[in-house]
């Protein structure tokens, strides 16, 4: 109970209770105050009203003519039980009226007050117009307030009714509030507490509602689904990991025994070390490509980007590997349209062209044709991009094995006998992604065509 009192579903439930019950209260006292104050304000304006009229009626027609229609007032079977006049002379004997008893009477003229009085022998709390004549005569025209306290009191009786209901209905709401939350909240809390247990494949139930926590549920599924990814790529790495150093590792350790051995020949030795030392080697550069994808994913070199003409970088690059490209008896071409320019890191751009040349060159074939090409797209209704597209004509890439072709490690069954490491296309993904770009691998039968798009900062 103490920890419930402390949570957040007791804050919200409570305060909307309190809400509810002040919103009640305010209106409540609102309908009052009118209520009264528009019955108050009648009786004062109907007791003007009739005191000025009796007072013209005996200044135009005499002292006689006021007794009569006073007489007249109280005979006329309207506000039998309510009205209240009184008409009596200087001396302080009553003339006419239906008050048997009455206090000493205010001496400013149109003063309403509110006085306890008899009324035909009983008791009644009256508000009371008195107006004194020049002669001294007095009169006084009022209102039984009975019938008005009782009104009041009803009024009060049916809001007091109003607020208990009210209050029932705040506790009512605030508890299905409460179970609402509670609910929601719990099915976050269950999932994630079973997520932390290991079980990686839980989701929040969404289900049809379209609310602020299915908003919430929705966008945490998608963490726990990148999670999830995240967690099976990092596992397979480690796998890829354990199972490609352990072969160069094992071929290290065999030559290294077989160098020690008491008949093996000293002139052998240097072959085995240099053996060794290349070995190790091509571990040193698939740790290095590692790091390399482990910096372009944390984004610590997207600080030094600057403006890059992709046709200087891509010449270059060209111009590196057209040797490598006779030797194989691969047709390296280039075609640039434009001159396009980004916001790159200079190396990045060039590893990632010289990881594709390199895929390219060494599955094409001999004999076959590798093309780069540099492209613009002023696209309307989005900003513009520069392509680089990098197409060879060799076997490609198995359909099946297209989607998982950026994996770290992952490499195809046609093309395990052929020297490499399965990191070239990571380091790719990862340096455009960086770049905030797309990378896009199809077969372009024959062969493959890896497109990378940019932001453009200039299409020239």
């Amino acid at each position: 109970m103490a920890s419930f009192r402390h949570s957040v579903v007791f804050r919200m439930t409570a305060g909307y209770g309190l809400l509810l019950l002040i919103s009640v209260a305010l209106i409540s006292t609102v309908f009052y105050v009118g209520t009264a104050g528009l019955l108050a304000r009648n009786i004062d304006k109907q007791l003007t009203s009739i005191s000025r009229h009796l007072i013209q009626v005996r200044q135009q027609e005499g002292p006689q003519a006021l007794e009569r229609d006073i007489h007249a007032l109280l005979t006329d079977n309207q506000d039998v039980d309510t009205e209240v006049y009184l008409l009596i002379d200087p001396s302080g004997r009553k003339i006419a009226g239906n008050l048997t008893a009455w206090p000493t009477l205010p001496t400013a003229n149109d003063q309403l007050v509110k006085q306890q009085v008899k009324r035909l022998g009983r008791d009644s709390i009256s508000r009371l117009l008195s107006y004194r004549f020049q002669d001294g005569t007095t009169l006084v025209v009022g209102r039984d307030l009975q019938d008005q306290h009782d009104l009041e009191r009803m009024v009060l009786v049916a809001l007091s009714l109003g607020g208990v209901m009210a209050l029932v209905l705040a506790a009512a709401g605030a508890w299905l509030f409460r179970a609402q939350l509670q609910k929601q909240l719990m099915a976050i809390h269950r999932t994630t507490t079973e997520i932390a247990a290991g079980h990686l494949d839980r989701r929040i139930e969404v289900g049809k509602s379209q609310d602020e926590f299915a908003i919430v549920a929705h966008d945490v599924n998608i963490m726990l689904e990148e999670i999830e990814r995240l967690m099976d790529t990092a596992r397979d790495v480690s796998n890829a990991i354990a199972h490609d150093l352990r072969t160069p590792l094992g071929r290290i350790r065999g030559s290294l025994e077989d160098a020690l051995r008491p008949h093996h020949p000293a002139d052998k030795l240097p072959y085995s070390a240099q053996y060794a030392i290349d070995e190790i080697d091509a571990l040193i550069v698939v740790f290095d490509k590692l790091l390399q994808i482990a910096e372009a994913e944390s984004g610590v070199r997207r600080q030094p980007f600057d403006q890059l003409p992709l046709r200087e970088v891509a010449s270059d690059l060209v111009e590196l590997y057209q040797p490598a490209a006779e030797n194989q008896g691969v047709a390296l071409s280039l075609l640039v349209e434009g001159e396009p320019v980004v916001n790159a890191d200079r190396d990045l751009i060039a590893g990632v062209l010289a990881n594709l040349l390199d895929n390219a060159l060494k599955y094409a074939g001999h004999g076959a044709q590798v093309q780069v090409r540099i492209e613009c797209d002023p696209a309307q209704g989005r900003p513009p991009e520069a392509r680089i597209v990098v197409r060879d004509y060799g076997p490609g890439i198995p359909a099946d094995a297209l989607e998982r072709a950026t994996e770290r490690f992952f490499r195809a069954d046609t093309s395990r006998s052929l020297r490499g490491n399965g990191l070239g296309l990571s380091i790719v993904a990862a340096s455009v992604a960086l770049h905030r770009g797309r990378l896009t691998l199809e077969n372009a039968h024959p062969g493959l065509r890896v497109t990378i798009a940019l932001p453009a900062c200039r299409l020239g």
